[in-house]
């Protein structure tokens, strides 16, 4: 138990980095979360320290020295994840990665803080109570059919805990619920599929959205069980479904919020239009790939509006992505460039992703060494390349550890980085 300081950045006599924090008034600290909920509950707390050298000391200060003292905290040790998903996408991973890549988390805490999508497959009831008494809202789920028989089978293991009694519980204790499913064909889909969204709906406001999504399969699932992937026929009748449910699952009928929405992908397999944007709302499911398109396509029609107004200088870029990101552009970002920014040269190079192999479409896992290889063989390349920004992650990577200045020096060409779209300022030369 207790929290170790890893590093005290600001003025203080009483705190100093090696310093374990073992109570707050009393109460136990058992992770960051502790601190996090009980420090600002006083206008002066007692902290019970155990130094570095092993003595154990009481000290009182206020919750504002405290945040004077810009104090780092050890990282958290996150719950690692005991399933065994026949779908789960770090199985599947190319080896040779980042470490990070290879760690399965199940952790509440992660999920309440960073949006990560949990199980609940082995949470306990102090773990429960602990969510509600800490309103640790919203939590992200990862249901994939509310039918325990299938649950079993998608999750590879016996699994004890049910489901949907966990989800009324944290929904009667006010924490907010957005769920997952990850939807493969012949196993989770079809009327089990309907079913899972009709369970979960009755937990609707609590349960405020779900995202179905096609199950990602990478070249490396060796030893793993076969699956099968979405086809165009599949695609279209899943699209048509959710059509014709729309808000009728749940919703609310007075705004026409929907309840479920179908990731982007979908949408591409079936070659169907992309809905607008009053079909996602809020976007509450972003990061699983529900309304990304659309809410590029919007943000793209503002920069160009914006553009129009002002004296736009010539400019040339090509931009690199994969072959969703290219179905995307192509389709609904081109036409509109070439209709009112005319004085714009746009290149528009889809790279394969050979590091997890064809199937794995999305922008976001292209590699570093699939960019350069693609831009070496491919002709009429402007000086000026475009990444994707979600192949880039916090700490300025690719998946394969490249940075933008690696590729810049391999290619000997400027490499860019937008913060959203190919036409912000820091892209286009004003």
């Amino acid at each position: 138990m207790g929290v170790k300081i890893k590093e005290v950045s600001g003025k203080s006599e009483l705190i100093h980095p090696g310093d374990e924090i073992i109570k707050i008034n009393s109460i136990p600290v058992g992770d960051q979360l502790d601190i996090l909920f009980h420090m600002d509950d006083y206008e002066s707390v007692n902290l019970v320290l155990k130094k570095d050298c092993g003595r154990i000391v009481d000290i009182s200060v206020k919750p504002g020295h405290f945040r004077e003292a810009g104090i780092l905290f050890e990282e958290m040790n996150f719950i690692s994840c005991r399933s065994k998903c026949i779908f789960c996408f770090v199985d599947q991973m190319a080896k040779g990665l980042r470490d990070s890549l290879y760690q399965k988390d199940d952790d509440y805490r992660l999920s309440f803080l960073y949006g990560n999508y949990i199980t609940l497959n082995d949470i306990s009831n102090k773990e429960i109570d602990r969510i509600i008494e800490y309103h640790l809202s919203p939590l992200y789920v990862s249901v994939h059919s509310t039918n325990n028989d299938i649950r079993e089978h998608l999750f590879g293991r016996p699994i004890t805990n049910n489901i949907l009694a966990i989800l009324k519980r944290l929904a009667d204790g006010g924490i907010t619920i957005h769920a997952q499913i990850v939807a493969i064909p012949g196993i989770n889909d079809g009327k089990i599929l309907e079913e899972s969204v009709k369970k979960l709906a009755e937990f609707y406001p609590s349960c405020e959205s779900v995202a179905i999504v096609p199950i990602g399969v990478t070249k490396h699932r060796k030893g793993l069980p076969e699956i099968s992937r979405f086809n165009k026929k599949e695609a279209r009748k899943l699209v048509k479904w959710a059509e014709k449910e729309d808000v009728k699952s749940a919703g609310d009928p007075e705004t026409n919020r929907r309840f479920f929405y179908l990731s982007d992908e979908f949408y591409f397999l079936a070659e169907k239009k992309i809905p607008g944007s009053k079909y996602y709302g809020d976007y509450l499911q972003l990061s699983n790939g529900v309304g990304m398109s659309r809410l590029f396509i919007e943000e793209t029609k503002n920069e160009i509006k914006n553009l129009k107004k002002r004296h736009l200088a010539a400019a040339e870029f090509t931009i690199v992505t994969g072959k969703l990101g290219y179905k995307l552009i192509n389709e609904y970002i081109m036409p509109m460039i070439e209709d009112n920014l005319p004085e714009l040269k746009v290149g528009l190079l889809c790279v394969p992703n050979t590091l997890f192999g064809e199937n794995v479409t999305v922008s976001g896992l292209l590699s570093g060494r699939d960019i350069i290889e693609t831009v070496k063989r491919s002709k009429n390349i402007f000086d000026r390349i475009v990444l994707p920004p979600n192949s880039i992650n916090h700490d300025g990577l690719l998946i394969d550890d490249f940075s933008p200045s690696e590729l810049q020096n391999e290619l000997q060409k400027e490499i860019l980085v937008p913060e959203n779209t190919f036409l912000e300022d820091s892209i286009i030369t004003i």
